[in-house]
């Protein structure tokens, strides 16, 4: 579940077609650090976890559930 929230916020990120760099210049930190963050390298806060939320425009709980899978599928759907 862990290395999950990791991988479902770089996927996020992806999808939305932000880079590291911007993610990291609005989180005000190095874009090596913010890239530690996606790679689960460091433990995420939950302050911190919030903050990158925000900057996704996603709430923390659909970081948490996010399925890429499921996600094309129900826009394929509708």
């Amino acid at each position: 579940m862990k290395y999950q929230v990791y991988e479902n916020i770089r996927k996020i990120r992806e999808l939305k077609n932000l880079t590291r760099e911007y993610v990291a210049a609005e989180l005000h930190m190095s874009t090596s650090g913010y890239g530690k963050i996606e790679r689960g390298d460091v433990d995420l806060t939950v302050s911190k976890l919030i903050e990158i939320a925000k900057v996704l425009q996603v709430s923390t709980d659909f970081i948490f559930k996010f399925n890429v899978s499921l996600f094309f599928n129900e826009k394929e759907n509708n």
